[in-house]
């Protein structure tokens, strides 16, 4: 039987679970909230986790890891070979990168029939490649659940580290600290000949500071090009359900954030997802304008 057609069969035995975490071997994961877990296969070679809605299915599927060859495009062609089966492995093969968990690398397709769409990350993590296997009706179901598919993938460690569930409830004591946040990007022109004519760059970051009685101090600083923009805040940080805000005291502004996720990191930082509040928190919306905000580990 294909691989994909047997993950499927899953749904005729859903064991509810909430987000807790459970382990594979050396491997340790939250379930995501509200997904159904099922425990390892009879091999013992992965588990299975599905979406409640059985009308729209949606399935990840973990697998145990295997040894690494040192180049991550082979490890993805075999973990594609080893968990897939079926189809021959997509191309391209695309880089993944992360700030809480492995890096390593994705790709997808479709079944030849249309009928399912299929991801996989392959997780390079140290003496591991661990596969994690995502299988949907179509990308666009894939699409609606990647927040809770990257907190998944994210959150997935290797003995002796552990897994812990993803927060998306935070309280004042949870942010003290430095918190540092910044992006770039660079474009290039050219003319109808196809001949260089400049490029452009902007570039950001900034630093919020944030004391045990919720006050706080950030910096700002931005280029665009060779314009050089600096600033400064001082106020107090508002808790609401589900939001993060900056009030300041200069002016009585406010600035408000969605809180996506609170995890931590491998090397033991942690990384806050937010989401301006101008922005409803959809799938597309997280992808496009989240912001990753990390607190370093203290120096000792």
């Amino acid at each position: 039987m294909p691989r994909i057609a047997l993950l499927l069969l899953i749904l005729l035995c859903c064991c509810t679970a909430v987000a807790q975490v459970q382990s594979l071997g050396h491997i340790s994961f939250a379930v995501p909230e509200g997904w159904n877990y099922e425990g390892p296969s009879d091999e013992g070679a992965r588990v299975t986790m599905t979406q409640a809605d059985v009308s729209n299915i949606a399935v990840i599927a973990l697998f145990r890891g295997i040894r690494p060859s040192g180049d991550a495009d082979a490890d993805f062609r075999s973990a594609w070979a080893q968990c897939v089966r079926s189809m021959e492995a997509p191309q391209p093969i695309y880089e993944h990168k992360s700030l809480v968990g492995y890096s390593g690398r994705y790709g997808s397709t479709n079944t030849p029939d249309g009928s399912q769409y299929v991801h996989l990350y392959v997780l390079e993590a140290g003496s591991y490649a661990v596969p994690v296997l995502i299988v949907t009706a179509n990308r666009q179901k894939f699409n609606a659940i990647e927040p809770v598919v990257s907190q998944f993938v994210e959150g997935i460690r290797i003995a002796p580290k552990t897994a812990e569930p993803p927060k998306t409830g935070i309280a004042m004591a949870d942010l003290v600290g430095e918190w540092h946040s910044g992006g770039e990007s660079s474009l290039n022109y050219v003319t109808p000949s196809g001949a260089y004519a400049g490029s452009s760059t902007v570039a950001h970051g900034a630093t919020y500071t944030i004391s045990a009685d919720g006050s706080y101090t950030s910096q700002f600083a931005g280029v665009s090009n060779r314009n050089i923009i600096r600033g400064h805040s001082a106020g107090i940080v508002e808790l609401g359900q589900g939001f993060v805000g900056f009030r300041e005291r200069s002016g009585n502004r406010v600035t408000r954030y969605r809180l996506i996720s609170c995890q931590t990191a491998i090397n033991g930082s942690t990384v806050l997802t937010l989401l301006a509040d101008q922005y409803e928190a959809s799938a597309a919306n997280i992808g496009f304008y989240a912001e990753k905000w990390v607190r370093d580990v203290p120096n000792r």
